[in-house]
């Protein structure tokens, strides 16, 4: 994709960083606007059905909606036997523009985004506080 950058009159090409991941763990799930959602959901109900206690919903952007959607079905489909709780934070981005022409040097920009952490766990009559 070619990108006019700042107020040069140079062409670049933009490459988005990928987001940070800090932790990956079975109980992790990434939230994409690319993801087929009735799998997205199985694979969590699969989860939570396997024994474990909670799944968290790691969504960023434009997945939002999507995750916040995930996890009102699970908890809507669940016969009040799942609860669930919302972090929001902010996500740090870098973008690199490479120009087009050797001449120029690869340029940087940080951008902030927007991203939704959800809980869902398992009711019980303990309180469900948020941690990551």
């Amino acid at each position: 994709m070619d990108k006019k950058f700042g107020a040069s009159s140079k062409s670049f090409r933009q490459k988005k960083k990928n987001p940070p991941k800090p932790r990956k763990r079975q109980n992790d799930i990434y939230i994409t606007t690319k993801s087929n959602f009735k799998a997205q959901q199985k694979y969590c109900k699969d989860l939570l059905d396997s024994g474990l206690k909670e799944v968290y919903l790691h969504c960023l952007g434009n997945a939002i909606n999507r995750g916040l959607n995930l996890a009102l079905s699970l908890v809507q489909n669940s016969n009040d036997t799942l609860t669930y709780a919302i972090n929001t934070s902010t996500i740090h981005l870098i973008d690199e523009f490479h120009p087009l022409c050797d001449d120029d040097d690869v340029s940087i920009q940080k951008r902030n985004n927007s991203a939704v952490h959800i809980k869902i766990a398992r009711n019980s009559t303990y309180d469900i506080g948020f941690a990551l």
